[in-house]
């Protein structure tokens, strides 16, 4: 955790102006260009929700400002970030789940998987859960694969202020190849312009992971 110095830090005063807000965060939804990912994913015989996940972390960690984060009012970068997901049950109740942080797609989906098979056995409150809900060192994932969706609305603690990005994904639309996605962040913390950066990263990794699925399969056929 490094902290950020405020008084010389570019957003000093917008820091300042939204600390007392009741409700400091916004929220945009739009559609992500997800360019060939299905398909290569498909081809490969690999989960299409892990890889764009993983392509989300590796944004993430490209984009310092995603993971700026507020402790003892204070401005924080976390160094390193974890996604914590989503995930359902049998019974169609949800868990939460730590996914993996390595940087190769293929470890980073069986490590995910794992932790997804003991973190679904595991109560609401369990050991995952409790291990991290206090650290700020992650970033919030829900997936709603049934539907598409325009807006969104999170259910918040009174005084959740820790500037923890919530990220939302929705329903593949096949045709446009695109991806609902909400992104709620702390106003003191990014504005609109960075969400565009961020959106524009996370793109160019969905790219760059398409290009080594593509690479990967043709090496394996020589």
């Amino acid at each position: 955790m490094k902290k950020i110095a405020l008084n010389s830090w570019e957003r000093k005063e917008h820091f300042e102006f939204y600390q007392d807000f009741a409700d400091p965060n916004f929220n945009i939804t739009t559609n992500l260009n997800t360019h060939s990912l299905y398909f290569r994913a498909s081809q490969a015989d690999l989960s299409f929700t892990y890889c764009y996940l993983y392509c989300l972390a590796r944004a993430i960690e490209h984009c310092d400002f995603m993971r700026y984060r507020i402790v003892d009012s204070c401005p924080v970068e976390a160094e390193q970030v974890t996604i914590s997901g989503t995930f359902l049950r049998s019974d169609n109740t949800f868990r939460f789940i730590t996914l993996s942080d390595s940087q190769n797609i293929h470890d980073f989906i069986q490590q995910s998987e794992e932790n997804k098979k003991v973190g679904l056995e595991q109560p609401l409150m369990g050991e995952m859960f409790l291990s991290n809900c206090t650290s700020v060192e992650q970033v919030y994932v829900s997936i709603l694969p049934w539907f598409q969706f325009s807006s969104f609305k999170h259910a918040r603690h009174v005084g959740d202020n820790l500037g923890i990005p919530k990220i939302i994904f929705g329903k593949l639309n096949d045709d446009k190849n695109s991806l609902p996605v909400s992104i709620e962040v702390h106003h003191g913390l990014v504005d609109g312009y960075h969400i565009s950066l961020f959106l524009d990263e996370f793109h160019r990794q969905i790219i760059a992971l398409c290009r080594y699925l593509e690479e990967e399969k043709n090496f394996h056929r020589q």
